[in-house]
């Protein structure tokens, strides 16, 4: 049986069809499904250096960005995918739910920062835009995601990003 984990905060629920550890590291996929009006990730614009991602949805509609594409996918749609460093946001406009399918190519440890994040939302301590209240979990976060923003350099956040999960954890907080 495949595990499926829920988030409190925002009410999107992920279930995992083939993690990292199945596929000695090769991908995570799995299956998203956000809330009505889910649009944590729409703001901002966000990449990933290491990982390609694919989208591809079963239910609903998924808005993506891609760079300076915009696409709105529906059941049917074809696959989109996003390569390593391409600023890219979704998100859910529907007053239903959309479920796509994820697959995160080299995913590295997004699925500790998944984990992790639902697991804060059972304990309230996340916010509907799903961001902790507590910084040091936001480093933490940060870190498992590879997940950088737009106008300062990557490299400078990763740094900024690592040097706070390990102050984070000499705190006493731990990772996933």
């Amino acid at each position: 049986m495949n595990e499926v984990i829920k988030n409190q905060a925002t009410g999107d629920c992920i279930e995992f069809l083939q993690t990292a550890k199945e596929t000695k590291g090769r991908v995570s996929e799995f299956i998203l499904t956000l809330a009505p009006k889910s649009s944590w990730a729409k703001t901002p614009r966000h990449r990933h250096p290491f990982q390609v991602e694919t989208f591809q949805v079963l239910t609903g509609e998924l808005h993506l960005t891609k760079g300076d594409e915009y696409f709105v996918l529906k059941p049917g749609s074809n696959k989109v995918i996003v390569d390593k460093l391409m600023l890219h946001s979704f998100w859910n406009e529907l007053d239903t739910e959309t479920s796509f399918r994820a697959e995160i190519f080299n995913p590295r440890h997004i699925e500790k920062g998944l984990r992790l994040t639902y697991k804060l939302s059972q304990e309230g301590k996340i916010s509907k835009n799903n961001i902790p209240y507590n910084p040091f979990y936001t480093f933490i976060l940060m870190d498992y995601f590879d997940s950088y923003f737009r106008i300062v350099p990557w490299r400078l956040q990763r740094f900024m990003f690592k040097a706070g999960s390990l102050l984070s954890q000499l705190f006493g907080y731990p990772k996933a």
